[in-house]
């Protein structure tokens, strides 16, 4: 005999698949949650990486900021350096040429004139002195003129000297350089030998050298 279910299996079939569906949104629930707070999680994390980056770049910018600012104030001493020896080198190269300058002086001034005052104004000289006539001041322009340390020899003034009326005897013997004229010539400064050039140079540039290996000691 055949057996026949009279019980309402469809509700409870119905019932079931019901169950089961609110089992599996509620599951799909939980997984999306985990889901999206996983990805927040993720996304948070390389944010902050991505801010401690950019922290650390903009300290380091700073950092390098303030590096070229010190390289900046190193640049401007050293270049402070250079002409500070420039100008020591320049002066202990003039050195000499002073020297040959008087003793080019004396070496052209003629025996009956001699010189009181020589002023040096860049390459511009100025002679003042006396001189028995203005020959002997025509004699010093040429020998001022063949000489290799002058040039544009010129002679300002010669102022003679009065003689002296009525004067009463006396038995001191007058010098003869009362009697001598004053006058003053200016000349300029020839070019500067070859060899006293090239020792200027090369000072000059041992003080580059210099002042390159003190900024790499640095």
């Amino acid at each position: 005999m055949a057996k026949i279910n009279l019980l309402p299996w469809r509700d409870e079939l119905r019932e079931k698949r019901k169950k089961e569906f609110i089992a599996i949104c509620i599951g799909a629930f939980f997984l999306g949650v985990i889901a999206a707070a996983a990805v927040w999680f993720y996304y948070d994390q390389k944010l902050q990486d991505q801010e401690q980056a950019n922290q650390l770049i903009v300290s380091t910018n700073q950092n390098l900021d303030v590096q070229l600012k010190s390289l900046d104030g190193l640049q401007e001493q050293r270049n402070a350096i250079i002409e500070r020896m420039k100008l020591i080198q320049g002066l202990q190269s003039q050195r000499p040429i002073a020297v040959h300058l008087i003793d080019e002086l004396v070496r052209v001034a003629p025996s009956n004139l001699y010189i009181t005052k020589f002023t040096r104004v860049g390459d511009k000289f100025t002679l003042e002195g006396k001189a028995e006539s203005p020959n002997a001041v025509a004699e010093l322009l040429r020998n001022l003129e063949a000489s290799p340390w002058y040039r544009n020899a010129f002679m300002n003034s010669f102022l003679a000297v009065e003689p002296k009326k009525d004067q009463a005897p006396t038995s001191v013997v007058p010098r003869v350089e009362e009697n001598y004229g004053t006058f003053v010539v200016t000349a300029d400064l020839d070019k500067i030998p070859e060899q006293l050039e090239e020792k200027a140079e090369a000072s000059a540039a041992g003080s580059e050298a210099v002042a390159s290996t003190a900024e790499v000691a640095k």
